[in-house]
């Protein structure tokens, strides 16, 4: 059995350097087709877990207040929203602890700390809830209140991370369609050209062929390099894909946990785990062009 091995091996080999351009074409695309696959499959699960690590903190509520309100006027302010039966606590932030807050964030950047003139934050109140469900009440209540900051555009500056998670959950949902779209076109187009290079494979080595099945060599006999060539194919071609697509974890990923104050959005684990699917996918891609090329064999 294992002289077989080698032996459909080493045929699938030489198949493969006779129609290297067609190899090279089919293992592109197989890369191409499951890095989208990697990347979609990494992009909506660090969403989800962006989703989730807000969802528990989605019941608090930030509010920057101007510069120039006056002790007065914050102490009114933090009265009104105490006041509240939706709320479950209030904190003060002031601009000295929400710089401190930032400094100890950022403490490996420090080039942007550099860049920091005086104190740009603004103060703050945290209100939390008693239940995530009032966060737009009460949002909406504090707008009116005159102590709170505006942007350039004149909204007030209330961060709440309710619409947050649910534009994070839009975007992934999103990016999930649309990537599976591509990742099937991509993949259909990957099984078509891994049939046609089996198939010119089956034609430069017709005459060879013939002369093996008139010798009494079996279908299957026949077939196996043929089936081993197409899965090689398709096997390599997920080892490019994985390859690109942890090189783009490390780049694109590794900064997304980062601005989400280091949360472990896509764990080593999951990171393994998609690697054997795409491995997986590649050698049902390869098999399947295969198969597809293999189907009118005997009439050669």
């Amino acid at each position: 059995m294992a002289v077989n091995f080698m032996y459909f091996l080493k045929e699938s080999g030489s198949s493969m350097k006779r129609n290297m351009a067609l190899t090279a074409a089919a293992v592109m695309v197989t890369s191409l087709s499951l890095l989208i696959l990697g990347v979609v499959g990494m992009s909506v699960h660090a969403g989800n877990g962006l989703a989730t690590s807000m969802k528990e903190r989605v019941d608090e509520v930030r509010v920057f207040l101007k510069d120039n309100v006056t002790v007065e006027e914050r102490s009114s302010m933090q009265s009104f929203i105490q006041k509240m039966p939706e709320v479950k606590s209030v904190k003060y932030i002031s601009k000295e602890d929400a710089l401190a807050e930032f400094k100890k964030m950022y403490k490996d950047e420090k080039s942007l700390l550099d860049e920091i003139e005086g104190n740009p934050l603004p103060a703050e109140f945290k209100v939390r809830m008693t239940d995530p469900k009032y966060n737009n009440t009460v949002a909406q209540r504090i707008e009116s209140r005159p102590e709170v900051s505006v942007d350039e555009t004149g909204k007030k500056e209330i961060k709440n991370p309710r619409d947050v998670v649910n534009k994070v959950l839009r975007i992934t949902g999103a990016v999930q369609k649309f990537g599976l779209v591509i990742v099937v076109a991509f993949g259909l187009v990957a099984v078509a050209l891994v049939s046609i290079t089996i198939r010119m494979a089956i034609y430069s080595r017709r005459t060879e062929i013939g002369i093996m099945k008139l010798v009494g060599a079996t279908n299957w006999f026949i077939r196996w390099p043929f089936m081993m060539e197409g899965v090689v194919e398709g096997f390599f071609g997920a080892i490019v894909g994985i390859i690109v697509a942890l090189l783009v974890h490390a780049w694109f990923i590794a900064k997304l946990e980062a601005a989400a104050e280091n949360v472990n959005l896509v764990a080593g684990g999951y990171l393994v785990l998609l690697s054997f699917v795409l491995v997986a996918i590649g050698i049902v891609i390869g098999a399947v062009g295969s198969a597809l090329a293999l189907r009118r064999f005997i009439e050669v």
